[in-house]
Protein backbone atom coordinates (compact mmCIF):
# COMPACT_ATOMS: atom_id res chain seq x y z
CA UNK A 1 0.00 0.00 0.00
CA UNK A 2 1.34 3.40 -0.85
CA UNK A 3 0.55 6.46 0.97
CA UNK A 4 -1.70 7.57 -1.67
CA UNK A 5 -3.79 4.88 -2.39
CA UNK A 6 -7.16 5.34 -1.95
CA UNK A 7 -9.04 5.55 1.83
CA UNK A 8 -11.02 3.03 2.62
CA UNK A 9 -14.90 4.31 3.83
CA UNK A 10 -13.78 4.14 7.79
CA UNK A 11 -10.68 5.98 6.71
CA UNK A 12 -13.02 8.45 4.76
CA UNK A 13 -15.37 9.24 7.20
CA UNK A 14 -13.01 9.54 9.96
CA UNK A 15 -10.97 11.72 8.19
CA UNK A 16 -13.96 14.06 7.18
CA UNK A 17 -15.15 13.84 11.14
CA UNK A 18 -11.69 15.47 12.03
CA UNK A 19 -12.01 18.16 9.09
CA UNK A 20 -14.77 19.42 10.15
CA UNK A 21 -14.53 19.62 13.55
CA UNK A 22 -16.82 17.15 15.22
CA UNK A 23 -15.84 15.65 18.77
CA UNK A 24 -17.08 12.77 19.68
CA UNK A 25 -19.16 12.14 22.50
CA UNK A 26 -17.30 8.31 23.24
CA UNK A 27 -13.94 7.45 23.95
CA UNK A 28 -12.26 6.77 20.66
CA UNK A 29 -12.13 2.57 20.60
CA UNK A 30 -9.53 0.69 19.50
CA UNK A 31 -10.79 0.48 15.94
CA UNK A 32 -10.59 4.48 15.38
CA UNK A 33 -7.34 4.50 16.86
CA UNK A 34 -5.69 2.21 13.97
CA UNK A 35 -7.79 3.99 11.25
CA UNK A 36 -6.20 7.53 12.81
CA UNK A 37 -2.72 6.07 12.94
CA UNK A 38 -3.36 4.80 9.29
CA UNK A 39 -4.24 8.43 7.88
CA UNK A 40 -0.86 9.94 10.28
CA UNK A 41 1.52 7.23 8.51
CA UNK A 42 -0.36 8.49 4.94
CA UNK A 43 0.87 12.52 5.77
CA UNK A 44 -3.40 13.04 6.43
CA UNK A 45 -3.01 13.82 9.86
CA UNK A 46 -1.24 14.18 13.04
CA UNK A 47 -2.03 12.97 16.28
CA UNK A 48 -1.00 13.94 19.85
CA UNK A 49 -2.44 11.66 22.50
CA UNK A 50 -1.94 11.97 26.33
CA UNK A 51 -3.45 9.18 28.55
CA UNK A 52 -6.45 8.97 26.99
CA UNK A 53 -7.24 11.96 25.47
CA UNK A 54 -6.76 11.66 21.48
CA UNK A 55 -5.61 15.07 19.89
CA UNK A 56 -6.15 14.61 16.07
CA UNK A 57 -5.57 17.43 13.31
CA UNK A 58 -6.06 17.22 9.67
CA UNK A 59 -2.87 18.49 8.00
CA UNK A 60 -2.55 19.98 4.71
CA UNK A 61 -2.41 17.39 2.96
CA UNK A 62 -5.80 15.81 4.64
CA UNK A 63 -7.41 18.72 3.50
CA UNK A 64 -6.42 18.13 0.00
CA UNK A 65 -7.36 14.91 -0.05
CA UNK A 66 -10.76 16.07 1.20
CA UNK A 67 -10.98 18.49 -1.46
CA UNK A 68 -9.73 16.71 -4.20
CA UNK A 69 -10.68 13.09 -3.49
CA UNK A 70 -6.94 11.80 -3.87
CA UNK A 71 -3.60 12.19 -1.71
CA UNK A 72 -1.38 15.15 -3.43
CA UNK A 73 1.42 12.90 -3.69
CA UNK A 74 -0.77 10.81 -5.60
CA UNK A 75 1.58 10.26 -9.21
CA UNK A 76 -1.70 9.94 -11.13
CA UNK A 77 -2.23 13.48 -10.33
CA UNK A 78 1.56 14.75 -10.58
CA UNK A 79 0.93 17.59 -13.36
CA UNK A 80 -2.13 19.08 -11.64
CA UNK A 81 -1.18 21.98 -9.41
CA UNK A 82 -1.22 20.74 -6.10
CA UNK A 83 -2.90 23.64 -4.16
CA UNK A 84 -5.20 24.00 -0.71
CA UNK A 85 -6.70 27.63 -0.24
CA UNK A 86 -4.09 29.44 -2.07
CA UNK A 87 -0.89 27.38 -0.82
CA UNK A 88 1.12 24.79 -2.36
CA UNK A 89 -0.02 21.41 -0.28
CA UNK A 90 2.61 19.66 1.58
CA UNK A 91 4.28 23.28 2.76
CA UNK A 92 3.67 22.46 6.56
CA UNK A 93 2.45 18.77 6.54
CA UNK A 94 3.37 16.39 8.84
CA UNK A 95 6.88 13.89 6.75
CA UNK A 96 5.09 10.41 6.78
CA UNK A 97 7.37 7.52 7.75
CA UNK A 98 8.39 6.63 4.48
CA UNK A 99 10.21 9.72 3.80
CA UNK A 100 11.88 9.99 7.62
CA UNK A 101 15.67 9.57 7.91
CA UNK A 102 14.87 6.29 9.17
CA UNK A 103 13.32 4.92 6.29
CA UNK A 104 15.33 6.49 3.92
CA UNK A 105 18.54 5.21 5.39
CA UNK A 106 17.04 2.00 4.89
CA UNK A 107 14.92 2.35 1.58
CA UNK A 108 18.98 3.43 0.05
CA UNK A 109 20.80 0.46 2.27
CA UNK A 110 18.18 -1.68 0.86
CA UNK A 111 18.61 -1.14 -2.84
CA UNK A 112 22.36 -1.04 -2.60
CA UNK A 113 22.14 -4.48 -1.07
CA UNK A 114 19.98 -5.30 -3.78
CA UNK A 115 22.47 -4.12 -6.49
CA UNK A 116 25.45 -6.02 -4.45
CA UNK A 117 22.96 -9.46 -4.52
CA UNK A 118 22.08 -8.75 -8.05
CA UNK A 119 26.10 -8.63 -9.50
CA UNK A 120 27.36 -11.33 -6.80
CA UNK A 121 24.77 -13.30 -5.38
CA UNK A 122 26.41 -13.72 -2.18
CA UNK A 123 27.25 -10.86 0.72
CA UNK A 124 29.39 -11.82 3.47
CA UNK A 125 29.93 -10.42 6.65
CA UNK A 126 32.53 -11.18 8.59
CA UNK A 127 32.14 -11.66 12.54
CA UNK A 128 29.49 -8.71 12.65
CA UNK A 129 28.39 -7.36 15.94
CA UNK A 130 24.47 -8.24 16.73
CA UNK A 131 23.33 -5.02 16.32
CA UNK A 132 24.76 -5.06 12.62
CA UNK A 133 22.97 -8.43 11.91
CA UNK A 134 19.72 -6.76 13.71
CA UNK A 135 20.07 -3.92 11.06
CA UNK A 136 20.95 -6.56 8.27
CA UNK A 137 17.37 -7.81 8.83
CA UNK A 138 15.24 -4.84 9.10
CA UNK A 139 17.29 -3.78 5.76
CA UNK A 140 16.11 -7.37 4.15
CA UNK A 141 12.67 -7.10 5.91
CA UNK A 142 12.40 -3.26 4.36
CA UNK A 143 13.22 -4.79 0.89
CA UNK A 144 10.26 -7.68 0.99
CA UNK A 145 7.68 -5.32 2.43
CA UNK A 146 8.73 -2.44 -0.34
CA UNK A 147 9.05 -5.23 -3.28
CA UNK A 148 12.98 -4.19 -3.97
CA UNK A 149 13.89 -8.06 -4.72
CA UNK A 150 13.74 -8.62 -8.57
CA UNK A 151 10.87 -11.23 -9.81
CA UNK A 152 10.84 -14.67 -8.90
CA UNK A 153 13.95 -14.45 -6.60
CA UNK A 154 13.99 -14.69 -2.46
CA UNK A 155 16.55 -13.71 -0.35
CA UNK A 156 18.41 -16.01 2.35
CA UNK A 157 20.85 -15.24 5.39
CA UNK A 158 22.65 -17.44 7.15
CA UNK A 159 24.73 -17.31 10.30
CA UNK A 160 28.11 -18.99 9.70
CA UNK A 161 29.91 -21.40 12.01
CA UNK A 162 32.14 -18.71 12.46
CA UNK A 163 29.78 -16.06 13.19
CA UNK A 164 30.26 -14.59 9.54
CA UNK A 165 26.89 -13.36 8.60
CA UNK A 166 26.09 -14.57 4.59
CA UNK A 167 23.16 -13.15 3.03
CA UNK A 168 22.24 -14.89 -0.43
CA UNK A 169 19.84 -13.98 -3.62
CA UNK A 170 18.71 -17.54 -4.98
CA UNK A 171 16.15 -17.97 -7.26
CA UNK A 172 12.32 -19.26 -7.02
CA UNK A 173 9.90 -18.68 -4.15
CA UNK A 174 9.78 -19.01 -0.64
CA UNK A 175 9.30 -22.51 0.51
CA UNK A 176 6.33 -21.22 2.79
CA UNK A 177 5.08 -19.33 -0.49
CA UNK A 178 4.65 -22.06 -2.27
CA UNK A 179 2.99 -23.92 0.87
CA UNK A 180 0.85 -20.75 0.66
CA UNK A 181 -0.32 -21.02 -3.44
CA UNK A 182 -1.21 -24.51 -2.78
CA UNK A 183 -3.66 -23.61 -0.09
CA UNK A 184 -1.78 -25.99 2.37
CA UNK A 185 -1.30 -24.06 6.00
CA UNK A 186 1.68 -24.96 8.44
CA UNK A 187 -0.66 -26.90 10.73
CA UNK A 188 -1.94 -28.62 7.78
CA UNK A 189 1.47 -29.80 6.99
CA UNK A 190 2.23 -30.80 10.71
CA UNK A 191 -1.11 -32.58 10.91
CA UNK A 192 0.08 -34.48 7.60
CA UNK A 193 3.67 -35.76 8.83
CA UNK A 194 2.39 -36.61 11.91
CA UNK A 195 -0.15 -39.11 10.75
CA UNK A 196 2.71 -40.57 8.19
CA UNK A 197 4.92 -41.36 11.58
Amino acid sequence: MHRWSLLNERQLALLGRLASGKESEEPWDPGEFRTAYALRDRGLVTIKRSGSEVDAKVTDAGTFYIKHGHHPDDPAHAGEEKTVEGEVAGSTRSTSYADRPVALGRRTEARDLIKRLVTDRRVTFTEPEDATVSEWRRVIDYAKRHSLIPEGKRIETLRMWNRDLQIRLVEGPHPTAIRAARGDSPQKCQKARSRAM
